[in-house]
């Protein structure tokens, strides 16, 4: 019966090490798998610490997940994740798109910073390789089929108390601490039924986060008006549901701004005074924005827009 007993003993003491050696193997194959589709499809060196998946399934926790900043930029990283919980199951791993629960960012940090008049959020976006990329080096993870990218449908993004840094103002750089947000449905609407790409993602979150950034009066006017036309380029290019949802997550009237700059970004350049107070916030008929605040904004846009000032 002694025999019996260690052999049995034996047998799952073993079966314990293959399913923990099992177990470490996913979460190496997953840490490189997120650091190589990031990468190829942000065109940003992309890192992540680690990467961890329940022994029971249910909950994957990434760690120091860091973008780099576009060329041409000073920082180091221009996003930065401390922790990440997503809720998904093993079979979710091998479904494309891969359809998330829930993921639940704490403390994203968003460094914007302003280099010949462009910030670095919009140029990553201009950057970026058309379509969806595929990873430049072949993967011999399970959890993509044939290296194709992947894609993404996410019931709910919650962004814990974002931090953002802005960089290079006249005063020094300005640090903020954001109200979270959260967004919800990503990956699903007109034109993406078939889930979002990791790109376009990242890019929601990094505009979601600007944009609630261009509303602190921590910011000058100026930077402010600057900001927000940025941040409506970008969205222009993400579509009209990734506006919707990105405008639905932001309180009052912020989310309204946003969403006329959107629609008619051409109306910058047609009546400045009349757009500016509108993504300030502020009411044309009893305040007028100053010259420097037009003459900022609107140059900013028609750079965004590749239009040329008219004489």
């Amino acid at each position: 019966m002694k025999l019996i007993r260690r052999a049995i003993y034996a047998i799952v003491f073993l079966v314990i090490l293959l399913a923990a050696a099992v177990h470490f193997g996913l979460d190496r194959i997953i840490t490189s798998e997120v650091q190589t589709q990031a990468s190829s499809s942000l065109n940003l060196k992309t890192t992540l610490n680690s990467a961890k998946l329940s022994l029971l399934g249910g909950t994957l926790n990434l760690n120091d997940l860091q973008v780099g900043s576009p060329k041409g930029y000073s920082a180091p990283q221009m996003f930065a994740v401390g922790d990440t919980d997503v809720a998904i199951s093993y079979s979710q791993l091998r479904n494309d798109p891969i359809h998330v629960s829930s993921i639940t960012i704490d403390k994203p940090k968003l460094v914007i910073e302003q280099e010949n008049g462009v910030l670095n959020f919009k140029k990553a976006m201009d950057d970026m390789p058309p379509g969806d990329s595929t990873p430049a080096t072949p993967s011999t993870s399970s959890t993509s089929s044939n290296s194709k990218p992947l894609k993404l449908i996410i019931d709910e993004l919650k962004l814990q108390n974002p931090q953002v840094v802005v960089k290079g103002l006249p005063g020094g750089d300005v640090p903020l601490s954001l109200p979270s947000i959260s967004l919800a449905n990503i990956g699903t609407g007109e034109g993406s039924q078939n889930g979002a790409a990791v790109k376009d993602v990242v890019m929601q979150v990094i505009s979601a986060i600007a944009a609630s950034a261009s509303n602190s009066d921590a910011l000058t006017g100026e930077f402010k008006a600057i900001l927000k036309a940025n941040v409506g380029a970008v969205v222009g290019k993400l579509g009209g549901e990734v506006q919707k949802r990105i405008a639905a997550a932001l309180p009052g009237d912020l989310g309204k701004s946003l969403s006329g700059l959107v629609a008619d970004p051409q109306g910058l350049i047609k009546d400045p005074g009349k757009a500016i107070q509108g993504l300030l916030g502020g009411n044309s008929s009893t305040s007028q924005p100053s010259n420097d605040i037009k003459d900022q904004a609107v140059g900013a846009l028609q750079g965004l827009l590749g239009g040329k000032k008219n004489k």
